[in-house]
């Protein structure tokens, strides 16, 4: 009876977090201005909505934002990272002048200036700066990648994560709590390392080293 119990209880969980995302359904065409929707096709928007509430919109298509918060993004004092609880998801591709927002990317996001969320799954591409909570797949950009997880690779002049497991290739790459899998670039350093530095100076919690460093 308890097990049953249990189980009935996981199964209204999981029931109420679909309702979250799926009370309402737009095919072709409709904006993520909106709350517990799900849009099939195009959606359409500018600049993301500053409230306390969750919005709970889902784009299973393109997701389109001119103009984005991100064009000024570059402006922002600190990190662009947010740890903050995902309230809209994008599955396919997004395409702004800069999203910012509490947003899971599964595809590709093109942003022409900054851009950050709370998860990437597939390709982050910024003009100037990504900033990502969790990165799992490829961060791409002008000027810095950040993220606290970030599993795959980054490239860009500077690197930034908190936990690294693979490939950072830029002018400075940092991994300042954990690094698996190898930093290439003029200035490397990381901590609790598990790999390989390639660079003109390398730092890691064992010894500072020109050309090449490594710890295993």
């Amino acid at each position: 009876m308890k097990n049953l119990t249990i189980l009935t209880m996981f199964l209204i969980s999981i029931k109420v977090f679909s309702q979250d995302f799926n009370e309402k359904t737009r095919y072709l065409f409709g904006t993520f201005h909106t709350q517990n929707t799900t849009i099939n096709g195009i959606s359409v928007g500018a600049f993301p909505q500053f409230e306390n509430k969750k919005r709970f919109v889902r784009t299973n298509g393109i997701r389109l934002e001119v103009p984005g918060i991100g064009l000024v993004g570059f402006m922002a004092n600190g990190s662009l990272i947010r740890n903050e609880e995902t309230d809209e998801i994008v599955n396919g591709l997004n395409v702004s002048t800069g999203t910012m927002g509490n947003v899971s990317f599964n595809g590709i996001t093109l942003a022409l200036a900054t851009q950050s969320g709370t998860e990437n799954n597939g390709f982050a591409i910024a003009g100037l700066w990504n900033g990502m909570d969790r990165s799992n797949g490829i961060q791409i950009a002008g000027l810095l990648n950040e993220a606290t997880y970030s599993n795959g690779i980054q490239i860009a002049i500077s690197n930034s994560t908190e936990y690294m497991t693979g490939l950072q290739i830029g002018g400075a790459n940092y991994a300042n709590e954990k690094m698996v899998g190898l930093q290439i670039g003029i200035w490397n350093k990381s901590k609790n390392t598990k790999g390989i530095q390639l660079g003109l100076w390398n730092i890691n919690e064992k010894r500072k080293l020109p050309i090449i460093n490594w710890n295993f």
